[in-house]
């Protein structure tokens, strides 16, 4: 894949087929964060490098499977790791990945508040934030 220096011109609005690249690696990205404990990891390391066993234990899988996780999120520069003696710790790469994973839960809330539905988890997400009412129909 090849990513190329930005020229120093007028913007222009680029075509979606220069922007393939692009959608490829967001897309193989995508796949690296579809799946529910890679989310967790992400969530629980969001402000904060952890240790495998330290995951494990808040996220309730074993360390075996935290690491095989841990590796899928790495290879996709989710994630990077910091050793200190034998222990090796992890953090988000980008804090902008934890505020594209806030805003679509955030928007999945609120797909589920119009349609009368309510999710209680997202009151465990941010308890200060109110969550409007449902819209009735015209």
């Amino acid at each position: 894949m090849q990513i190329h220096k930005l020229a120093q011109t007028a913007p222009t609005r680029p075509t979606t087929a220069d922007l393939k690249p692009l959608f490829r690696m967001h897309a193989e990205l995508c796949k690296a964060m579809a799946n529910e404990h890679r989310q967790a990891i992400l969530h629980t390391i969001c402000s904060d490098e952890k240790c495998v066993g330290d995951l494990a234990a808040e996220i309730g899988i074993s360390v075996h499977n935290v690491s095989q996780h841990l590796r899928v999120l790495k290879e996709q520069r989710l994630v990077e790791s910091r050793k200190d003696g034998h222990t090796v710790y992890y953090r988000v790469t980008n804090q902008k990945f934890i505020e594209a994973c806030s805003l679509m839960r955030q928007a999945l809330v609120e797909q589920h508040v119009a349609q009368g539905e309510s999710l209680q988890a997202a009151e465990l997400l941010d308890p200060h934030r109110s969550i409007p009412a449902p819209v009735a129909p015209a």
